[in-house]
């Protein structure tokens, strides 16, 4: 949100109190001037958002864009779909720029799969069905335990050193893309698998020693299938049989013979074969050289 009497962010120019001072006095009020650049301003008795061009109403009415606004007072989406859990019901009214109003219908929690593939969870989202937009109140954010960076045209969410989400600026909005996790279960078991992987294959326990924690954005409990990577990795070989050795216990009762060659490289006595016995109580061996193999 931008002032149009100082140029500067987080206020604007009506709630400004210079130009409430120099306006002192004036009877009725009095019409600013127009900008070509207008976008959006944030007002103060239940306004929302006023959004003046054209080309970023249908920007913003993309399902997947999310506007950043540090000047509204709660989420906002017109899709119902969205919603995890829901309550239906009256909860007052949103009146808009143009001096519409749209009727706030339900609330509920919106589970977010942000542009950085992390898992946001938004609460207390209201549903307004006439909105054409989907809206993050930073200031709820910030209540979450999250940190917000706004600069060089640039928005990034972080939670410790933690990356969750980045934006970008459009003209006079920040806006991020954002996907719908419509299965809260579904979502939880691919954040505790993911976060399973990242950190070297941990278990279940440790993960959920750190899930109770609140290291994790929006995952209180993990529950992990089995892992193919954890099993084949701690696999053992099967250890060979150990069997003491069976010999014989007389001397000659059994004997192990093997006839060697032709060698390459005649002996002394010109023998190309060598003939072994081993005796197999004793392990007693006589080696006798062969000219020929028969």
């Amino acid at each position: 949100v931008e002032c149009y009497y100082c140029n500067k962010l987080g206020h604007i120019q009506k709630n400004y109190f210079l130009w409430k001072k120099e306006n002192k006095g004036k009877k009725g009020k009095q019409k600013e001037k127009d900008h070509d650049d207008d976008r959006v301003a944030t007002t103060t008795c239940g306004d929302l958002v006023i959004l003046s061009d054209h080309g970023l109403i249908n920007l913003v009415s993309d399902d997947r864009m999310w506007i950043i606004d540090s000047g509204a007072t709660l989420h906002v989406t017109p899709r119902k779909e969205f919603f995890t859990s829901y309550t239906s019901g009256d909860f007052g009214v949103l009146k808009m720029g143009n001096d519409d109003v749209s009727k706030v219908i339900g609330v509920g929690d919106v589970f977010l799969q942000t542009n950085m593939g992390m898992q946001l969870l938004l609460r207390v989202v209201k549903h307004a069905p006439d909105v054409r937009f989907n809206l993050i109140f930073v200031q709820m954010l910030d209540d979450g335990g999250y940190d917000n960076h706004f600069g060089s045209g640039k928005w990034k969410l972080t939670k410790g050193n933690l990356v969750v989400a980045r934006g970008k600026k459009n003209s006079k909005l920040y806006w991020t893309k954002a996907l719908v996790a419509k299965d809260s279960a579904n979502a939880m078991y691919m954040e505790a698998s993911l976060w399973h992987r990242r950190l070297g294959h941990i278990s279940e326990k440790g993960l959920n020693c750190l899930a109770k924690k609140n290291v994790f954005l929006g995952l209180k409990s993990a529950e992990l299938d089995k892992c193919s990577h954890c099993m084949a990795g701690k696999q053992t070989r099967v250890s060979f049989n150990k069997h003491p050795p069976s010999r014989k216990s007389e001397l000659l009762e059994l004997g192990h013979s093997d006839v060697c060659g032709p060698l390459k490289v005649k002996s002394f006595s010109g023998a190309l074969y060598f003939v072994t016995f081993i005796d197999d109580c004793s392990r007693k061996l006589w080696v006798y050289a062969l000219q020929r193999k028969d």
